[in-house]
């Protein structure tokens, strides 16, 4: 078995309220850990048992301040801080200096001399958020107004804050809506410097992210782990010989060509109007006629269709001026460039889904590109490549999941990808 997957260390775990700490190491029976493109927050998951000899009570809670359980003698009310810090062979997950906040707590089970808690998990962020309406106007670059935000509301120091610079500048209002309601719209409306529309606004354990597709992809090549799928773990119990294997894996998609119709992935009409100068502009963007600036493996999809065809019209009516102060005739961040594009973008990465199970590494964060290769099943020698050379390749992780208990641990993925093959065309201008 490999050595990844077995219980890791507890090196700290405690929950912390009103200058209170009190140790939970011993006591946890499991913790689960989340990250997500799709998530502007991180989230946990934990349960730990018990016996009632943990903490004394205050008086508020109990006149006679009798030592109780965590739960009631604390008590777990909200916005308790967990620091935790769980290490492995391979890699630390690390939140002592950040810790997350008690969102909500469950008495899973109650018995006369223990008890069992659940309680859910989210970053600092993530509460705070929904106490922030953002009612200023933000000008220039959307890459700029992003890392405003951020800093503004959250007093992030820079070190947490990555964001890709923006190509076009838009003007926009916070209309009292959160700052992640703000970002998370911003996202689709982004195009990187010289590449394709399409950003990600989500957090991870290194801090909030605001990044492009095309930027996830040009990772270099000399870090991306290699993970196999092949016959089973090979015996070892010293050595990290199974530490890459892929434990398990299933295919959750391999394209759909009707919702990929629907949603103009292959090919859509568009329709810009310009309300000053009455201009009246119309184009088909095809995939056949576009190819990806940069994409995870070297064949991108296509439908073969007539050149008359389109399966989706989008209509824009441009902004002219209504968001500027004063007289400005420029068109703000026109959506003839990204609304399509950014569409035909998302979906192409979400065109192959595979969830997976790995032993536990730490280091992986959410937007990581991984390196998979699968055995193929062929009556050939397996000398002449023992790895399909169609569904290998590179892969970004678009969820992640750490589970810990104390006998194993492992991660749980799940995979995208835009294309086939194991070679790329990262490099193709």
């Amino acid at each position: 078995m490999s050595n990844a997957a077995s219980g890791s260390k507890y090196e700290k775990m405690s929950i912390t309220k009103d200058g209170r700490e009190v140790n939970l190491v011993g006591k946890v029976t499991s913790f689960d850990y989340y990250e997500s493109l799709l998530s502007p927050n991180i989230t946990a998951t934990m349960s730990f048992i018990d016996t009632g000899n943990a903490i004394e009570s205050n008086r508020k809670t109990d006149r006679q301040e009798r030592i109780g359980s965590i739960y009631n003698s604390l008590p777990i009310t909200g916005e308790e801080q967990i620091k935790f810090k769980i290490t492995n062979q391979l890699g630390t997950l690390d939140f002592i200096k950040t810790p997350l906040l008690v969102n909500n707590a469950v008495n899973l089970k109650q018995e006369s001399e223990r008890e069992s808690v659940g309680l859910n998990l989210i970053s600092d962020s993530g509460i705070r958020n929904h106490s922030i309406p953002l009612s200023e106007e933000y000008t220039g670059l959307i890459s700029n107004s992003v890392k405003k935000i951020l800093k503004e509301s959250f007093g992030l120091p820079d070190e947490r804050i990555n964001v890709d610079k923006t190509q076009y500048p838009y003007n926009f209002k916070g209309y009292n809506k959160t700052p992640f309601e703000n970002l998370l719209k911003l996202a689709p409306k982004s195009t990187v410097n010289g590449g394709d529309p399409g950003y990600f606004f989500y957090e991870t354990r290194k801090g909030m992210n605001f990044k492009s597709i095309d930027s996830l992809i040009k990772v270099d090549p000399k870090q991306i782990p290699v993970y196999y799928y092949s016959g089973g773990l090979k015996s070892s119990v010293d050595s990290n010989i199974n530490d890459n294997k892929i434990i398990s894996y299933t295919i959750g998609k391999n394209q759909n060509i009707i919702n990929a119709l629907r949603s103009g992935v292959y090919e859509s009409r568009n329709v810009c109007w310009n309300p000053l100068t009455f201009e009246y502009v119309e184009f088909v963007l095809r995939l056949s006629n576009n190819e990806l600036k940069v994409s995870l493996g070297s064949e991108v999809p296509k439908l073969e269709t007539s050149s008359n065809n389109y399966s989706r019209t989008y209509h824009h009516i441009l902004d002219v001026g209504f968001q500027s102060q004063g007289i400005d005739f420029s068109v703000n961040n026109n959506p003839c460039l990204y609304v399509a594009k950014s569409t035909m973008r998302y979906n192409l990465l979400m065109s192959q889904v595979i969830n997976m199970t790995i032993p536990c590494n730490p280091n992986l964060v959410a937007g990581d590109i991984i390196r998979c290769e699968f055995e193929k099943i062929t009556k050939s020698e397996k000398e002449q490549g023992g790895f399909d050379q169609n569904q290998s390749g590179n892969y970004m992780i678009l969820n992640l999941s750490h589970h810990f208990e104390p006998n194993k641990s492992y991660t749980g993925l799940t995979l995208v990808r835009d294309s086939f093959g194991i070679y790329t065309n990262k490099n193709k201008e």
